[in-house]
């Protein structure tokens, strides 16, 4: 009898063995795959998109860059254009009416029709084929200070120049300020600011005169005593000018 107990037992023990030793173990298990978030390959997929969009566009903008004309230097008022008043930089020019670098020997020998700063984009309102400062007329410079000048004048004026303490280098002076004669403003050049936006200067105009009175205006303007009044607007500059008496 205790040989069958002791047989069945041992016979439970190798069951129960071979059964721990058949059950999987939970460690050793192979987790399945996760599966991606559909929102997180979404936004990946957005952003490798939208960086070859930024990529071909900016493509596209750098060839759509054109060599266009450039100010090397300032150029006066009037000035007639060199080579050397010229340089060639490339940028997107649609719509903005730049000179392309293909008409550099136009320009050349063509006058400014207006006072140009170094690197400026030269514009077809900057050169004009015809000598804006007709002959026997110079151009000049006057301070616009506000005591002597309105604050309203612009490019196309008709104006007179007045001496305003009536001193003639010759004569000695008078009780009434002098007329030097009639202008007509080229251009008012406003004056450059600093970093917080002031200015110890004033505004300047450009004016061309008639040759006879052109030392008379430099010597009033030098010496601060050059007024100016409005007498016409919206004129050409081969309007007809006068010369004090």
């Amino acid at each position: 009898m205790s040989n069958d107990i002791s047989g069945s037992v041992a016979d439970r023990q190798r069951s129960r063995a071979g059964r721990r030793v058949a059950a999987p173990n939970p460690a050793g298990q192979i987790a399945p795959p996760r599966q991606r978030r559909p929102a997180l390959a979404a936004l990946a997929l957005l952003l490798i998109v939208g960086g070859a969009l930024v990529a071909g566009l900016l493509a596209v903008r750098m060839d759509s860059r054109v060599p266009v004309l450039v100010a090397a230097q300032d150029i006066e008022p009037g000035a007639e254009i060199t080579k050397e008043d010229l340089r060639v930089s490339r940028v997107a020019s649609e719509g903005l009416g730049l000179i392309g670098e293909e008409y550099a020997e136009q320009v050349i020998g063509a006058y400014a029709t207006t006072g140009i700063k170094a690197n400026t984009l030269l514009d077809e309102n900057m050169v004009s084929s015809k000598n804006p400062v007709p002959d026997d007329r110079a151009v000049v410079s006057v301070p616009l200070d506000g005591k002597l000048a309105p604050g309203r004048i612009t490019s196309g004026d008709v104006v007179q120049v007045v001496r305003t303490t009536g001193t003639t280098g010759s004569t000695g002076s008078s009780d009434k300020p002098e007329i030097i004669g009639t202008a007509y403003v080229l251009e008012v050049t406003e004056p450059a600011t600093d970093e917080l936006g002031a200015s110890q200067d004033v505004p300047t105009a450009s004016l061309i005169v008639l040759d006879e009175a052109a030392l008379d205006v430099i010597d009033a303007a030098s010496a601060g005593e050059a007024g100016l009044a409005i007498l016409d607007s919206g004129q050409d500059p081969d309007v007809d000018l006068e010369v004090g008496s």
